[in-house]
This record gives structure tokens, C-alpha cells and sequence, in this order.
């Protein structure tokens, strides 16, 4: 079992996470990760937190199934599994606080022109579903946190603010499987002690998904955006930070 400070730590990160992902589906990585690393090795903070968020992801789809557009889901999954695996390389191959500094200057300047007050912004083509759906494949594989660049196509593909939660909710579905596929081919699952932390875990998601669900009901589409951009602000800040 996990220890008491572990647990002191965990359990608000993680209520705070969720809360985040029931609000607009993702960020439960940047915004917990963080605060989990400092009494956690990241070695069981990813893992653990993949297999939470899948958790969470099939929760949710089953809440908001009947609001899914299916077609944008099936648009982005092929391109989102050749992502997984050109991430999976660049692990390997490319310094992973160059690219989290890359990825945080550019989620902060996408953010800041977000908040910025201009004209609506048109409708992306069908076809930036490969560019999306790559871009997010590649961001999960490296630092379990391509939920924002799913957010960012369906965004400017659905108008509903509920539609587009629990498209990309199904998205999630299909990007954390992916991860904890992973993980447990890598034998990340067969620690015992990591399999506890997460069951302790549940609770605290429970209490956030439910919380971020129904404040996100509350909302119109310009202040569900505005909260979209503030949590693409924070997290991209928050890889700046960890890069440097």
C-alpha cells in the first residue's frame, strides 16, 4: 500500500486532475503529473496515471456515448496509431525535454492567440485529421499528454461543447488504450505495489469527473472555449517549466 504522505500528495493532485478532465476531457497528465512527481518516481506516475485516465476515458464514454460523432473518431484513430509509433521512435532517439520545450512555447503562444478577442475562426477541412490525429499519437506515445491537439481539431470540427467532449472523450478511449497497451507489454503492470496506488487512486478521479461534469453543463460554448484556453495556457507553461 501506498504511504500516508504519498497518499496526502495523490489524492488532491488527482482530484484536481479530474476535475480538469471532466471540464473538458483532458489534462489530467500535465496538471497531476507534476505534483505526483515530487513524491513519485515517474517511472510509476506515467504508468499509473495511463491506467486512471482509461478508467476515466471509458467512464465518461459511457456517460456521453450518445453525443459522439463517430465519423471524427474514426477519421482521427488510424492516423493516431502511426503517431503512437513515431513517438514511441522519438523516445528513444530525440532529447525529451527538447521536445517538451517545444511542445510548451508552442500549447502557450496557441493559448495566449486564443484568449486574444478576434473573429471566429473557420472550420478545419476534413483532411487535418491526419495532421491532428499524428501530432496527438506522437504527444501521447512521449509524454502521455496528446488530449490538447485532439481538443484543438474537434474544436474547430463541432459546435457543441458537449459533442465535443465526448467525441474527444471516445478519442481518449482509443489513445489511452493505446498507452496502457504499452505499459503492459512492458511489464508495468505486474507491480503490485503500482496496481494499489491506482485502486487508491479511483476515488479521488470518481469525485472529479463528477464535479468537472456537471460544472461543465453550466457553460456556453465562449466560456467552455475560454476554459479550454486557460487549461492549454496552464499545461503548456507547466512543460515549459519542467523542460528547463
Amino acid at each position: 500500500m501506498p504511504d500516508l504522505i504519498t497518499l496526502l500528495v495523490a489524492e488532491p493532485a488527482l482530484l484536481v486532475g479530474y476535475l480538469v478532465f471532466g471540464m473538458i476531457g483532458f489534462g489530467t497528465t500535465l496538471v497531476a503529473a507534476p505534483m505526483l512527481a515530487h513524491v513519485l518516481p515517474l517511472s510509476t506516475v506515467v504508468p499509473a496515471l495511463a491506467l486512471t485516465d482509461f478508467c476515466a476515458a471509458c467512464t465518461n464514454g459511457v456517460r456521453l456515448g450518445p453525443l459522439v460523432d463517430r465519423s471524427e473518431v474514426w477519421r482521427l484513430v488510424p492516423s493516431m496509431f502511426a503517431g503512437s509509433a513515431v513517438g514511441a521512435w522519438l523516445l528513444f532517439s530525440v532529447p525529451v525535454n527538447t521536445l517538451m520545450l517545444m511542445l510548451g512555447v508552442f500549447v502557450v503562444l496557441y493559448a495566449l492567440n486564443g484568449l486574444r478577442p478576434k473573429a471566429p475562426q473557420a472550420p478545419l477541412a476534413p483532411r487535418w485529421s491526419w495532421f491532428f490525429g499524428t501530432a496527438g499519437g506522437v504527444l501521447s506515445a512521449l509524454f502521455g499528454a496528446g488530449g490538447w491537439v485532439y481538443s484543438i481539431y474537434l474544436s474547430r470540427r463541432l459546435d457543441d461543447p458537449q459533442r465535443i467532449r465526448a467525441t474527444q472523450t471516445a478519442v481518449l478511449v482509443v489513445s489511452s488504450s493505446i498507452r496502457v497497451g504499452l505499459f503492459l507489454v512492458a511489464g508495468r503492470y505486474f507491480d503490485w505495489t503500482l496496481l494499489a496506488l491506482v485502486l487508491c487512486l479511483l476515488p479521488a478521479m470518481a469525485l472529479g469527473l463528477y464535479a468537472g461534469h456537471h460544472i461543465t453543463l453550466r457553460l456556453n460554448r465562449q466560456r467552455f472555449m475560454q476554459v479550454l484556453y486557460g487549461v492549454l495556457l496552464l499545461t503548456g507553461t507547466s512543460l515549459v517549466a519542467r523542460a528547463l
